[in-house]
Formats: structure tokens, sequence, C-alpha cells
């Protein structure tokens, strides 16, 4: 009875924890799925929502919005940050995005900030390619005050949808857990 208590308090502080950070992974298809094989980076349709994997595969749970849409979403628990992702872009040799804090609604000056990227694929997934490294800014942004993600592109002849996805942590308030991004096409193809 013991041991099964404790199994239950483990499978729900799991879920909690899951539910606060909005991240969860759940098993992929195996790798033999032949939609998964054989889809190749390409242009997302308008409106795409799709599904989003992590490096191994496996199903993320996200949930973000495009950052234009975040400042008139309504207060669902504590405050809510503005959004300093950028579009994803070009810079030689790699795609690149960044993350910064924007106050919004949230009223502390520093916050933890990491950004991750993810390529169109045609089966209908985002696939993420780089994430960067949670790094401690100051509201407001610039050069040396945000995080930075960044893959070199294996190739630049094609034009790719990719989307920049930030998460902020405001330092010493409670903020929403959503994941906003910037999508944009940028030259670059990432196998």
């Amino acid at each position: 009875m013991t041991r099964s208590m404790r199994a239950s308090s483990l499978a729900i502080a799991l879920a909690v924890a899951l539910l606060s950070t909005g991240a969860s992974a759940v098993a992929s298809p195996p790798a033999s799925d032949p939609s998964r094989a054989a889809a190749r980076p390409g242009l997302a349709p308008a409106g795409a929502e799709g599904t989003y994997l992590d490096e191994e595969g496996n199903v993320l749970s996200m949930r973000g919005q495009d950052a234009d849409l975040v400042a008139g979403s309504a207060l669902l628990l504590g405050c809510t940050p503005g959004n300093g992702a950028d579009y994803p872009h070009y810079t030689a040799p790699d795609v690149s995005g960044h993350g910064t804090y924007v106050k919004g609604t949230c009223t502390n000056n520093t916050a933890k900030v990491y950004n991750c990227l993810y390529e169109w694929y045609t089966d209908g997934t985002w696939r993420r390619k780089s994430c960067s490294s949670t790094v401690t800014v100051t509201a407001g942004g610039g050069a040396g005050n945000r995080s930075n993600a960044r893959h070199v592109c294996h190739s630049t002849s094609q034009l790719i949808s990719w989307r920049n996805h930030e998460d902020v942590d405001v330092i010493g308030e409670i903020d929403d857990s959503n994941r906003p991004y910037r999508q944009a096409n940028v030259y670059c193809v990432v196998n």
C-alpha cells in the first residue's frame, strides 16, 4: 500500500512539473514510419499548426502562439511577458534566432530566456534543430542581452519555413508558460 502511494505521489508530482513548464515528451512513432522517412524540409502552408518533434523524434507539447498575438492575450496566471523572439534569419553560414525579455505585464526587470529553432517538414512536423543556452537578461534586449540559437545550413538553395520559439522565466515573479514564436522563410536547409 505504501509503495503504491509513493508511486502515485511521484506520478502526480511529475505531471504537475510537466504542466507547470508547459513541456512534455511522448514516444515518437518508430523510425521505420514511412511518412516520417519520406518527409523533407519545405514551406509551411499558411496557418500551419503541425506537430513539434525534438531531435530524437519525440513529440513535444508546445503552448506557443505567434509572438505578434501575445500582446492581446488574456492574463491567465501571474504576469504575461511580451515576447522578444526575433524572426529566424540567415547569418552565414547558419540559420539563427534570438530571444530577449520584454516586460509585457510583468514588473521585474530580469528574466531567464532561451529559444529554439524549428524547421518545417512536409509531413506536417516542426523539427527542433537547435536551442540556445539559458541566459539571464534584463528587459530590453540588444547585443549581449539575449539568447541565441544557431544551426549550420547544409544548403542555401531552397526557401524553408522556420520558427523561433522563446521561453521566458521572469525572476521573482510568476509568469505564464507560453512559448510564443516568430516564423519566417529562410534560404536554409538543415537535414
